[in-house]
């Protein structure tokens, strides 16, 4: 079973420019409310020889089919427990997580193959995948999916600067910040709040998909 921290220990932490993470957030009260005040910002781009438009077609079948569809990535950045803690969040504020694709030309493929056939929202309870769903992947190492709905194209940019990291203070302590500062280099997805600072700053990122968090949320695959 994976540890779940706390909804509190996990939104309290210093911010890097002052006060406290959950001070800064109950200020989403006096902004005005956009389109995407919850996200979960992922790249996406060809994968196992598949390429991106295919990919999205698999995944808006999969979605007709089963109501929802399945997105599969390994890494160390928004594993489900951290990924589950944030919808939780949002939901305290009655709001949803959407999801933000943003188009990359980078192309993985792994050094095997497999396809995945299970999940789990906790590592302890496992079911099979449906047939339709089509995750593939180096089952050697670990791997997870999102489970959303609402798979559509979408074409806007998407100021980073404008939305504060999602971060539990006890994992990464002192390492709370805004996405501009986060979302660089290796890191590829993160969950975060609409929160902007009163800087003329800007660093936009295109959106070239969106979709929307449904139950499970995010589970481990095998």
């Amino acid at each position: 079973m994976v540890e779940q921290l706390p909804l509190k220990q996990v939104v309290e932490g210093s911010s890097p420019s002052g006060g406290t993470m959950i001070s800064r957030l109950s200020l989403m009260s006096e902004l005005p409310v956009p389109n995407y005040p919850f996200i979960l910002i992922m790249k996406a781009g060809p994968y196992c020889g598949y390429s991106l438009d295919k990919i999205i077609n698999i995944k808006q079948e999969e979605e007709k089919s089963c109501g929802k569809f399945f997105w599969g990535y390994g890494g160390v950045f928004c594993r489900p427990h951290i990924v589950q803690t944030f919808v939780s969040y949002a939901k305290t504020k009655k709001s949803k997580v959407s999801v933000l694709f943003s188009e990359t030309a980078s192309s993985f493929k792994p050094l095997r193959q497999e396809r995945f056939t299970q999940s789990s929202p906790d590592i302890s309870h496992w079911s099979s995948l449906e047939e339709k769903v089509l995750l593939v992947g180096n089952k050697s190492v670990p791997h997870f999916a999102i489970t959303a709905s609402k798979l559509k194209r979408n074409d806007f940019e998407l100021n980073l600067r404008d939305y504060y990291l999602f971060t539990p203070p006890t994992l990464f302590p002192g390492k709370a910040k805004h996405l501009d500062k986060y979302l660089r280099s290796r890191v590829d997805k993160a969950c975060a709040i609409y929160s902007p600072v009163t800087e003329d700053k800007k660093r936009t990122i295109k959106i070239s998909y969106t979709a929307e968090l449904v139950e499970p949320f995010c589970v481990y695959i095998k």
